[in-house]
């Protein structure tokens, strides 16, 4: 969008005017002119709608700065402008991530900000970097001296209203996010080639559910992360009792949402790094194993037989 308006040398009033269809846009995602119109009156929140409409002040910008220029001083404007206030915006590692959990949260923004203060380093390291990914070529934030070079940068589709249903469980929700972030980047790892490349993860199978609900999962299911094209995945749950055979695994990355009664109750820690480790050593590893000829088979149809401590027995 930057290049375009770049090259037709748009005005600042001309990109406000551009920007007045996202308006438009939301009132007609509604099937009739009169319930677009009680969206905004009746279902809107206020102080949202006026934070949007001042956004466009900031995106006014691009004809003169970079995207991610834009998006930190929208970021600052926001934190400087909270009420109540919450202080210096912070300008140290981790900086971004806490500036844009703050505009994702949309509310809380205390709470959000302590839970992500009281995170395991492993999670906060996560979301500090991952958030502070910028997906545009040669620009890095300024204010986080932690900010990743190179790419791709992941957009968590629905992580806002996944955060709006979480308040009470806000540390649950972000070390939800980290861990998708994180088996997000084991599936495209950083490449520094890769620093204007975005990939899409779709979490529309979580944004209505609260973090103890993902938790609940029947025996053998699990959540994954599947890549669905080379800048596309989505959040799926999983049944490990059947159609095992199908599953493209190299696509596949199995979540821990924090449960033990999902993927960790069915695989013992060592055999889960065995079954669900890269693709090319779980393959590997399965196909050195040797079912004798005498094995039972239990009620649910899974191979059962005497077997040494460590290996794939019961299951």
């Amino acid at each position: 969008f930057r290049e375009i308006i770049c090259a037709g040398k748009a005005d600042p009033q001309d990109i406000a005017f551009y920007f007045t269809h996202w308006l438009t846009d939301l009132a007609g995602a509604e099937p009739y002119p009169q319930e677009g119109a009680e969206k905004f009156v009746l279902k809107f929140p206020m102080k949202v709608l006026i934070s949007f409409l001042r956004s466009f002040e900031f995106v006014g910008h691009l004809s003169d700065q970079t995207e991610t220029e834009v998006f930190e001083r929208y970021l600052e404007w926001r934190w400087n402008s909270h009420d109540p206030s919450l202080g210096p915006a912070p300008t140290d590692a981790g900086s971004i991530a806490m500036m844009r959990l703050v505009v994702m949260a949309q509310g809380s923004s205390s709470i959000w900000l302590e839970a992500f203060r009281n995170l395991s380093d492993s999670h906060h390291g996560v979301l500090a970097s991952e958030l502070a990914c910028t997906g545009a070529v040669d620009q890095r934030y300024l204010r986080d001296s932690g900010a990743p070079e190179g790419g791709p940068a992941f957009l968590l589709y629905y992580a806002p209203a996944l955060l709006h249903k979480n308040t009470a469980e806000a540390q649950g929700a972000l070390e939800v996010l980290a861990e998708i972030l994180k088996q997000a980047r084991s599936m495209w790892p950083a490449d520094d080639t890769a620093g204007g490349e975005v990939v899409t993860v779709m979490l529309d199978v979580l944004k209505e559910l609260t973090v103890r609900a993902m938790q609940q999962l029947a025996p053998g299911e699990v959540w994954a992360l599947q890549r669905l094209t080379s800048k596309s995945a989505q959040i799926k749950k999983l049944s490990m009792l059947k159609g095992v055979d199908s599953f493209e695994w190299s696509n596949l990355r199995v979540l821990s949402f924090g449960n033990q009664s999902g993927q960790q109750a069915l695989f013992p820690e060592q055999e889960r790094d065995l079954v669900f480790g890269t693709a090319d050593a779980m393959l590997s590893s399965l196909s050195e194993l040797h079912y004798p000829e005498d094995r039972e088979v239990n009620r649910c149809g899974w191979s059962c037989w005497p077997a040494p401590a460590g290996t794939l027995r019961g299951r």
